[in-house]
């Protein structure tokens, strides 16, 4: 039962994990930032245990580190809501356009295929009256009326090849213009979210700014309580021995910190924009794909119903050993 439990909780946190990555706001909702900037700095550590006063100083940056980064999450979370918003319109209006094309591309095949059957009912009535002997005048009436029905089926199949295809240049022109107004309401959508992103960041520099100004207070204070007398604790002779130590000191552990907040915030800003670049550039190639394939596919259509038609006119000839009607279809 508790490994089961476990196994659940493991699993769920994988879920959340998976989501607040997707969100570009993945270990903000926690104090994972915090201690990373605190896992490899033993000096800060160190100095943040120095007495009391740094202690309390260190629990209160923690907590005002700690909130920020959860109020940000939390706009992140808001924010990524807008934008899975705005890709299900997108959706939305894609599938649209796209029905309505594929409605209207299905009615003009329909109607093509109404007359197909029309037209190739009345070849294989002419396919009849040509077995056994034909006389001259037959035999004319039948290439005669192969030969308009010949050219009204080509007339219906170019007809519907254009429309098609007007379709076709249709949607392909509204699929692009969809896809500009998503990238610019992505890119908007975006530049907002980075824009808060790099407000919070900002306040986290200043935080971490000014805690450590605090301790370098804290400390300097404490210090000042040893007289020539009294002998600073052995553990901190390495650490705060002068003033000029501890500013090396603390200004090392304020650049790590300074470090793992920028490389944080790179890491995000890149990810948002290297998404939104490739995304579009997705968009961009499944339609250019897509317009390409339904082109083959209505040419391939005209083409096959053009092979089948010219395969029925020829069993004009292959039913019948009369040379004359065999010279008179040819022509």
């Amino acid at each position: 039962m508790k490994e089961k439990e476990e196994l659940d909780a493991e699993e769920e946190y994988k879920k959340k994990l998976a989501f607040f990555t997707a969100a570009y706001i993945e270990y903000l909702d926690d104090d994972y930032l915090f201690h990373q900037m605190f896992e490899d700095d033993k000096e800060g550590k160190d100095l943040s245990m120095v007495n009391e006063d740094t202690q309390n100083a260190f629990e209160e940056y923690k907590i005002n580190f700690s909130a920020l980064c959860k109020e940000f999450c939390e706009i992140g979370l808001e924010e990524h809501d807008k934008r899975i918003n705005e890709i299900n319109l997108y959706d939305i209006a894609v599938n649209e356009g796209k029905s309505i094309s594929e409605n209207r591309g299905r009615i003009i095949v329909n109607e093509i295929l109404h007359k197909k059957t029309d037209i190739f009912a009345t070849i294989k009535q002419l396919i009849k009256k040509l077995t056994g002997n034909v006389d001259a005048i037959t035999l004319e009436n039948i290439t005669k009326e192969a030969h308009q029905l010949s050219e009204e089926f080509n007339d219906i199949i170019t007809d519907a090849w254009t429309k098609l295809m007007s379709i076709e240049v249709d949607l392909h022109e509204q699929m692009e213009d969809i896809n500009e107004v998503f990238r610019i309401n992505m890119s908007d959508m975006m530049d907002s979210f980075l824009t808060i992103a790099r407000g919070y960041f900002s306040q986290l520099r200043n935080c971490e700014a000014e805690y450590n100004d605090t301790i370098n207070g804290l400390i300097l204070y404490y210090l000042s309580g040893f007289g020539d007398d009294v002998k600073l604790p052995r553990h901190l002779l390495n650490l705060c021995e002068d003033k000029d130590m501890l500013n090396y000191n603390l200004n090392n552990s304020h650049e790590r910190h300074l470090q793992i907040i920028d490389a944080r915030e790179d890491t995000m800003v890149n990810r948002v924009k290297n998404w939104l670049e490739e995304y579009s550039e997705q968009l961009i190639k499944y339609e250019r794909e897509r317009n390409n394939q339904q082109i083959l596919e209505i040419s391939h259509f005209a083409d096959s119903q053009q092979q089948e038609f010219s395969q029925l006119l020829q069993q004009l000839n292959l039913n019948t050993d009369d040379t004359e009607v065999i010279l008179a279809l040819d022509e």
